[in-house]
């Protein structure tokens, strides 16, 4: 995996915080900010085969279906 080197500006009191989090679970900043933005976006999928699926039509918009499906997993909890 290639890296790169880069800055940024980020808030103080939110640095500090995230140096202190590194320090407790044993990493090294750079680390514990690609893990946190890894979680945040997803792990990036490699492979460039192509999906064979066939699509459905559920009479419904994309947006209603997801706001249903996130309904649904809440109230479960």
């Amino acid at each position: 995996m290639e890296k790169i080197r880069t800055s940024v500006y980020i808030d103080a009191a939110i640095w500090k915080r995230l140096r202190e989090e590194a320090a407790r679970e044993g990493m090294d900043v750079s680390e514990l900010l690609e893990k946190i933005l890894r979680e945040y976006f997803g792990e990036i999928p490699v492979s460039t085969e192509e999906l064979d699926f066939e699509p459905i039509d559920l009479g419904l918009r994309a947006s209603r279906l997801v706001r249903e499906m996130r309904d649904e997993a809440l109230s479960r909890h």
